[in-house]
């Protein structure tokens, strides 16, 4: 169900180059409080995930570079 959701898909991309940049910069670690203030979660639900940390590793690049695609924004989303 989420797999064929445009916003859920817009969101995973968004989420993919930032760990990209990231991992391309040294970080082998994604705050998953602060990027889901990123996306604009608002920060009494994020704070409950700000422990919480996703590797980014050569598994993530295997897995990039197999399924890098750029997906524009869908027709009125607004992404804060």
């Amino acid at each position: 169900m989420q797999d064929s959701d445009p916003l859920f898909e817009h969101v995973r991309s968004i989420m993919t180059q930032v760990m990209a940049v990231l991992y391309t910069n040294g970080y082998q670690k994604l705050h998953v409080g602060g990027m889901m203030r990123l996306i604009g979660v608002d920060d009494i639900m994020a704070k409950h995930y700000d422990l919480d940390r996703i590797d980014i590793d050569g598994d993530f690049v295997k897995q990039l570079a197999a399924s890098l695609v750029v997906q524009e924004t869908p027709p009125g989303v607004t992404v804060h």
